[in-house]
């Protein structure tokens, strides 16, 4: 049997994904052992075995490549309200949504990184940017577009504040992920999430609910 003579293709990953893959694994790496000052380009480049020329290529600054590092690690972005809540009653579908983030920065090498990003955050303008546009921005969205259709439906009070509401929700578990004080207990997400319910449905003409 005859070969093609063709050059075989190479096995596994291709090499782009491949220093890609270990670019994240270094910042990740560089943030949970040294903190946000240990994750310079030259560091990551160093710790990838690529050029910083390659880190360059794929990111701007340090701060978006430890956000897809972040990302990476946390599994990607917060579920499509349009998606998997479809359908699910408003409770349940923000339930999902807070639940997930508990479970991410509980579970997983995320909150450690999420940790050291918000206090980088606070003098490096660059990582907060990239913390906002990669993770805060996009899982406030989605939380936020479920507030949205309640309130359109008439479920909520018309005038609900819903960035007020979207905080309500996450800010508690960052403060117990930053300062340790609660556990992130498995019913945190439905305690959060009922306890803004109560004070945000629409009772109008049904007076019997406020008594």
């Amino acid at each position: 049997m005859g070969g093609t003579g063709g050059a075989r293709a190479p096995r596994g990953r291709p090499r782009s994904e491949r220093a890609r893959s270990a670019v994240l694994a270094a910042a990740a790496e560089l943030l949970a052992s040294g903190g946000a000052r240990a994750v310079t380009m030259e560091a990551i480049a160093a710790r990838a075995r690529v050029s910083k020329s390659t880190v360059y290529k794929w990111w701007p600054t340090r701060g978006h490549v430890m956000l897809d590092s972040l990302a990476s690690v946390a599994g990607g972005t917060p579920a499509d309200p349009d998606g998997e809540a479809a359908g699910a009653p408003l409770a349940d579908a923000l339930t999902a949504q807070v639940g997930a983030l508990v479970r991410t920065v509980r579970d997983t090498p995320a909150g450690r990184l999420v940790t050291g990003l918000v206090a980088a955050a606070q003098t490096d303008p660059g990582i907060r940017t990239a913390l906002d546009e990669r993770w805060v921005r996009p899982r406030r969205a989605a939380c936020a577009r479920l507030l949205h259709d309640a309130v359109a439906r008439g479920e909520l009070r018309p005038g609900t504040d819903v960035a007020a509401a979207v905080d309500q929700l996450f800010a508690p578990v960052y403060h117990r992920l930053l300062l340790g004080h609660r556990p992130l207990a498995d019913d945190l997400a439905a305690t959060l999430v009922r306890q803004l319910l109560d004070g945000l449905r629409d009772r109008r003409g049904r007076p019997d609910q406020d008594r």
